[in-house]
């Protein structure tokens, strides 16, 4: 029973078990509340009614040679193709938690080096919960961004955490080229910023540790492998005609300096709001101060400095990477979710180590107060988001029913949406009822002769 008496727990476990509890319910809720939005229903419609290779060749002409994102998108939805059935996109959502908390565990022994191993374990307990929860925004819905969004997914954060495995096999010494070259295309065939953020961060490796024997004499091979991968995968994206269709007919490219000075500064605006307004980010800070380690413990400092700069370094590129990205494109609340795999170890990090770190010492007046602080932020963002899934899976559910009996009467009747859109700037999910090109997917999908549901129509 002792278990249970939670008041007697120190600060740092209470938010170790509220952080916990808050993750475990969340995943739950994302799990048992996945429904299709976005791009979704464009993929759902076409494959209905065309075959995969139909698809990827028209992606190759008309969207981009980013083929990996949209193929694989492809096949996570093909068991939702006849029914609404979405058990596969829901399960994704683990597979991307595993990856992203392994790139997470990754980033930090490297960054602490040999004192990882002589660190209690406790501190490391937070990682799996940290990767989960640090994505979730104020004014975006980072969580379904991140582990519901497939598209936005495969194109920005998985790029990043492959990286960082591909990183680990390279001090690992690893010797598999099929696992080395696969990985380097689909980072490099992700997206045009990421696959460039990875091109640099290579450059980076290389040029920090080629003196280091490990790197040189066991993982050197691993990592040819990888960059000529990467740099495969960009040569696919640039040489299709979609690429180039889709920039200068989609958005179109800035025709003057002073439409690319007023595109660049909206971008730069924009992913910079996103980072300054992310409350995780704060929070996973004052978290790390909670699990500080006694600096007679931690890493020597000029190693630790250089690391934590590496890291910030690499956030930056990725960063402006995107921004102009941007800027010749589209922005977008669910691009910068690569952001977060960086910038949320980092900000661990830096707050685990901030009196070595950071010159002021405010925050040891504040100590007293970041535990209650971070357990009722927590509990706060946890709940709205919960019920935020659990609403829009309701509306998703009530509308489908309705949408069903309304696509069966007329294809082209006016559909109702299941939009989450949170507070402050609207940014959020939209559906069907905002976006012509969603709802015509949608139509598609429910009237296919395959479809089959149990809805009788009307509904009573």
């Amino acid at each position: 029973m002792k278990l249970f008496n939670l008041y007697r727990l120190s600060p740092k476990n209470l938010v170790l078990v509220i952080l916990w509890l808050a993750s475990v319910i969340l995943i739950c809720a994302q799990i048992l509340n996945t429904r299709p939005l976005q791009d979704d229903y464009f993929l759902l419609g076409y494959l209905s009614q065309n075959s995969w290779l139909d698809f990827i060749t028209a992606v190759w002409n008309g969207q981009g040679g980013n083929l990996w994102p949209y193929g694989a998108q492809a096949i996570l939805l093909s068991n939702s193709l006849f029914t609404a059935n979405f058990m596969v996109i829901a399960l994704w959502t683990v597979v991307t938690l595993i990856l992203t908390s392994f790139c997470v565990l990754q980033i930090l022994k490297w960054v602490l080096g040999a004192d990882f191993n002589s660190l209690k374990a406790m501190k490391f307990l937070t990682v799996i919960p940290i990767s989960y929860l640090g994505f979730e925004g104020l004014f975006t819905p980072g969580l379904i961004s991140a582990y519901s969004y497939h598209q936005a997914a495969f194109s920005h954060l998985w790029p990043i955490t492959l990286l960082c495995i591909a990183f680990f096999m390279i001090f690992k010494g690893s010797k598999n080229i099929l696992l080395a070259i696969t990985l380097g295309l689909l980072v490099g065939n992700s997206n045009i910023a990421e696959a460039w953020t990875a091109f640099v961060a290579l450059f980076m490796l290389f040029f920090s540790e080629r003196k280091t024997s490990r790197f040189v004499l066991s993982g050197f091979k691993f990592f040819n492998t990888f960059s000529a991968g990467v740099f495969l995968g960009i040569v696919l994206i640039l040489i299709s005609p979609g690429f180039w269709n889709r920039a200068q007919n989609s958005v179109g490219l800035p025709a003057t300096s002073s439409e690319f000075l007023q595109r660049f500064l909206k971008s730069f605006g924009s992913f910079l709001a996103d980072l300054l307004t992310h409350p995780m980010l704060w929070l996973v800070f004052l978290i790390g101060i909670l699990f500080q380690i006694d600096q007679k413990y931690g890493p020597e400092k000029k190693l630790l400095v250089y690391k934590v700069k590496m890291l910030t370094a690499l956030g930056i590129i990725l960063f402006t990477s995107l921004v102009f990205g941007g800027t010749f494109g589209y922005v977008s609340w669910h691009q910068s979710s690569g952001l977060y795999q960086i910038f949320i170890p980092l900000s661990f990090v830096v707050g685990f180590y901030y009196k070595t770190l950071l010159k002021f010492k405010i925050f040891l007046r504040m100590e007293p107060y970041i535990a209650p602080f971070v357990i009722l932020s927590i509990v706060a963002i946890s709940l709205r988001t919960a019920i935020a899934f659990n609403d829009r899976a309701n509306d998703w559910d009530i509308a489908y029913k309705i949408n069903y009996c309304l696509i069966k009467k007329d294809p082209q009747a006016k559909l109702i949406g299941a939009e989450m859109l949170y507070p402050g700037f609207n940014l959020g999910i939209e559906d069907v009822a905002s976006w012509d090109w969603m709802a015509d997917g949608y139509s598609n999908w429910l009237s296919n002769p395959k479809f089959k549901s149990e809805i009788q129509c009307p509904l009573k």
